[in-house]
C-alpha cells in the first residue's frame, strides 16, 4: 500500500509557528539566559519592606508580572473585539 497522497487530497502539514509565537520564544530565551546569569545575591526596598533575595528571583518575578500584564490586555482586547462585532 502506497503512502503517498492522491492528488486531489492536499498533504497534511505540519505546525508552524507564527511571528508572534517566534517573537515571544526568543523574548522568553533571553529573558530566561538574563535571568541565570544574574546570580548574585541583591538588596532591595520595596515600600516600607527591605528584601535580599537571589538577583535571580527577582528577575523572575519581574519577567512573570509582565507576562501576567501582557495577558491581561490581550484578553482584554479579545473581549473588545469580540462585543464589537
Amino acid at each position: 500500500m502506497s503512502m503517498v497522497n492522491p492528488p486531489d487530497q492536499p498533504a497534511k502539514e505540519g505546525w508552524h509557528p507564527t511571528k508572534k509565537q517566534i517573537i515571544a520564544a526568543i523574548i522568553a530565551v533571553v529573558a530566561i539566559l538574563f535571568i541565570f546569569q544574574n546570580t548574585n545575591t541583591g538588596h532591595f526596598h520595596f515600600l516600607w519592606f527591605d528584601f535580599e533575595a537571589p538577583m535571580w528571583i527577582w528577575l523572575l518575578l519581574v519577567f512573570a508580572g509582565g507576562v501576567a500584564t501582557g495577558m491581561l490586555i490581550a484578553s482584554r482586547r479579545a473581549k473588545r473585539a469580540a462585543a464589537q462585532a
